[in-house]
Parts: C-alpha cells; sequence; structure tokens
C-alpha cells in the first residue's frame, strides 16, 4: 500500500542557536514518510554547515540552497521543489511534538478534509511559563457552514494543507503579515477543515524581539486583508464571509496596530503612524464603524478609535500615556 509523502518546509535564515533542536524535533515524528525540505535563505551564519550533518544523518533531508529572499519566497521555494501529498511548514527557531504529522495527518484522512489544524503552544526564553494559544474552536467544518472559520489564528505551521490547495497560492514576496494574506485564502478554499484540539506546534518566543520597534511595513497587514477579500469577491463573493474579513479590518488594522503604534519605544513616530494607520483603514474599509466588532468593543477601546477617527492623536497618546 502506498504512504502519502508530507513535505515538510522549513525556511532557515542565520539561526545556528536553535536550528539543530528545531530538526530533531523533526526528525522524532512518529510519522516517517516524510520530505524535509530545509531552504537555506542565504545564511551567513554557521546554519548551512549544520543542514549539511543532518542531510548526511538522514536522507530524509534535502538542503535547498537560494539567495536571501525572506520568509515567504523560501517557503514559495520549498512548495517549488515539495514532492509530498499534503504541506507542513515549520518556522526553524521552532519546535513541533512528535506526533504533530501524525495526528494531523490520520484526522485529515478521517474527514477526508483538506487542512488540519493544532492548537499551539508559546515558549518563552526568558522563563515565562508557556501559554496557549487556541487553533480555532470547532471539529470539523468550512467556510460555507462557518464564515468564521476565516478569522482563526493566522499561522500557517499549525496546519497540514492538501498540497492541491497551492495550486494558485503562494506567499507575497518580501511583505509582512504573509501568514495573514495567505491562510484565509487556503481555509476559504478548504472544502473541510478538521480540528486536532491538542498543542502540537511549539512556537519559541524570541528575546530581543523587534515588536516594539518602528516600521512602515506594519501597513502591509491592510494589503494582507485586502488580499484575502478581492481573493473571495472573485471565487465566490458570500457576503457573509466577506462580513467577516471586513472584521479583520477593525481586529488587526484598526486595534492591534494601534495597540503596536502605541507601544513604539520611539515615541516620536507613534502620532506620525497613528494618522497613516487610520487614513489607511479608511481607504480599505471606509464603513469600519458601522462593523460589529467596532460597535461591541468596550468603552475606553471605543473611545480612543471614536478619537482616532477624528484625528486626535495627541489625545490619543495621554490617554495611553496616563
Amino acid at each position: 500500500m502506498m504512504i502519502d509523502k508530507i513535505s515538510v518546509i522549513i525556511p532557515v535564515y542565520n539561526v545556528e542557536k536553535y536550528l539543530s533542536a528545531c530538526l530533531d524535533s523533526v526528525l522524532a515524528q512518529t510519522y516517517a514518510e516524510l520530505e524535509i525540505l530545509a531552504v537555506n535563505d542565504g545564511s551567513t551564519d554557521g546554519s548551512a554547515k549544520i543542514l549539511e550533518e543532518y542531510a548526511e544523518r538522514d536522507s530524509r533531508i534535502q538542503v535547498l540552497n537560494k539567495p536571501n529572499g525572506g520568509l515567504s519566497d523560501a517557503r514559495n521555494y520549498g512548495i517549488e521543489h515539495a514532492t509530498g501529498q499534503y504541506y507542513l511548514f515549520i518556522d526553524s527557531d521552532d519546535l513541533i511534538r512528535p506526533d504533530m504529522a501524525d495526528l494531523l495527518y490520520r484526522a485529515l484522512i478521517q474527514y477526508d478534509a483538506d487542512i488540519a489544524v493544532s492548537d499551539m503552544e508559546y515558549f518563552y526564553e526568558d522563563g515565562t511559563p508557556s501559554s496557549y494559544s487556541s487553533g480555532g474552536d470547532f471539529v470539523c467544518t468550512n467556510t460555507a457552514k462557518d464564515p468564521t472559520l476565516i478569522r482563526i489564528n493566522n499561522s500557517a505551521c499549525n496546519k497540514l494543507y492538501r498540497a492541491e490547495l497551492f495550486a494558485d497560492v503562494r506567499f507575497p514576496y518580501g511583505k509582512f503579515y504573509e501568514d495573514l494574506y495567505t491562510v484565509p485564502v487556503l481555509l476559504y478554499k478548504a472544502k473541510t477543515v478538521v480540528k486536532v484540539g491538542e498543542p502540537l506546534y511549539l512556537y519559541r518566543q524570541r528575546s530581543g524581539s523587534i515588536a516594539h520597534s518602528s516600521d512602515p511595513r506594519i501597513f502591509d497587514i491592510y494589503d494582507a486583508i485586502d488580499h484575502v477579500r478581492d481573493y473571495v469577491r472573485e471565487h465566490g463573493n458570500e457576503a457573509e464571509i466577506l462580513k467577516q474579513i471586513d472584521h479583520l479590518y477593525v481586529i488587526h488594522g484598526l486595534d492591534l496596530t494601534t495597540l503596536r503604534i502605541k507601544d513604539f519605544e520611539d515615541k516620536s513616530v507613534r502620532r506620525e503612524y497613528l494618522k497613516r494607520n487610520i487614513r489607511r483603514l479608511k481607504r480599505s474599509y471606509p464603513a469600519y464603524t458601522g462593523d460589529e466588532m467596532y460597535k461591541s468593543a468596550g468603552r475606553k477601546k471605543k473611545l480612543i478609535w471614536f478619537l482616532l477617527g477624528r484625528e486626535m492623536y495627541n489625545t490619543v497618546l495621554k490617554i495611553y500615556d496616563r
């Protein structure tokens, strides 16, 4: 009997400190029929040497070397070289449980699904206790039955995908929020999505994060949501699903991006970034104040959003810094 092959795609860029642990967790999988595509994205540290050593040790590992192009480019390069019937994406500083591939594959086959989803566990280098992140509250569904599915955790890495889903889908080159750009489209395409209610993916929270640094690419979040909205409009134009995508503008654009700007270490740029954010939001979703997510927000949050809409940025910052 022919056994299905899972292509494990691992983009690698200057992660020599974490790479061995990641590869060890992949090699420890109880599902043995793996094609491990380690895409060396122009690393300048010792990552390439580690990859070669592991490839000599286990024939399932293929090292694909390419010039640096970023996470999306490396994932796409892996897709182009993959021969498996299913794809699993892993970031090279993270870990997976030994039974991740097996449990997701079994669930996917049992329900004849296109995507199997797991929960995630966040673990921290600074000793902070690990935390849990849900992959979504469902068992077996699709966006036609449950349009809210398109808004579940958009990580690319806690999911097993049927390869055919990527026939017309790739990660966006050179963009932030590549997962938000891509994963909701895959969820929309899937005839069935099944959930395994265990934290099988271990997401490392590294110290020295740049999360509080200003970068204009934070506004790529709107390009990501615009892309999902445009895809749905072209492939079905379902009103209920488009309504859920509109919610993403409030959740990710208005709320999370505002909070990220609030926490910038360089406080001198915050006003300009708040202005750019609200104007970008209004361009993509002019009717955002009528959105259910906006209307159901708490009093303080709704006040801040109201002030942002009136471009009263200094007042907003005073409230935040109080």
